[in-house]
Formats: C-alpha cells, sequence, structure tokens
C-alpha cells in the first residue's frame, strides 16, 4: 500500500520545520543586530566626508540661494518702494479731499 508507506528521508535535506527554525532564528539575531548597526551607519555617515562632487553641488547650491535672497530681498525692497509711494498718494488724495471739504464748509459760512 503506497498511502502508508514513508517516504525515505535523506538527512542532508532540512525539514520544512528546520528550515522555519533557521529562519526565525536568522530574524531574532537580525532585529538584535539592528539597533547597533543603524548606530554604525549614522556614524559612518556622520564622519565620512562627502564626495567631491558633491561638494561641488553644494558650493553651487550655497551660491544659488544666496543670489537668490538677494534677489528676493531686492524684490520685496521694490515692492516696498512701490507701496509706500501708492501711500503716500492715497495720502495726499485724502488731505486734498479734506481740505476740500474744509474749504467749502468754510465759503458756504457753515463754519464761520
Amino acid at each position: 500500500m503506497a498511502f502508508f508507506s514513508k517516504k525515505n528521508h535523506d538527512p542532508q535535506i532540512p525539514t520544512k520545520e528546520e528550515l522555519i527554525s533557521s529562519q526565525i532564528e536568522s530574524l531574532e539575531q537580525f532585529i538584535e543586530k539592528a539597533p547597533q548597526r543603524l548606530k554604525e551607519e549614522i556614524e559612518r555617515e556622520r564622519t565620512t566626508m562627502p564626495a567631491p562632487d558633491s561638494l561641488r553641488d553644494r558650493e553651487r547650491e550655497k551660491i544659488f540661494y544666496h543670489a537668490y535672497s538677494k534677489r528676493q530681498m531686492q524684490n520685496e525692497r521694490r515692492f516696498q518702494a512701490r507701496n509706500t509711494v501708492l501711500f503716500l498718494l492715497l495720502a495726499t488724495a485724502l488731505l486734498a479731499v479734506c481740505w476740500w471739504i474744509y474749504a467749502e464748509l468754510h465759503r458756504h459760512g457753515i463754519l464761520s
């Protein structure tokens, strides 16, 4: 009867349980060593100098943002100057209208 016959198990081929337990062990070791590995990686990144082309890119970026901030400041000054001119025009117009109202009231004798 083929249903009840036991298959010969080769000792060199691991069973499913052995495979699963070995995977569990490797994952547990991975989890245990993870914090130390992360610390080492952070320390390595912190102490390692960037590549020279990266330094050039960073310098170029620094110059660009410096020039960008100068242009931004120039635009902001121009915008504030334009707003100041508009404010002065508004104030002058307001004073002119107030003076005109005062002159008309005085001319008609209301404010004698």
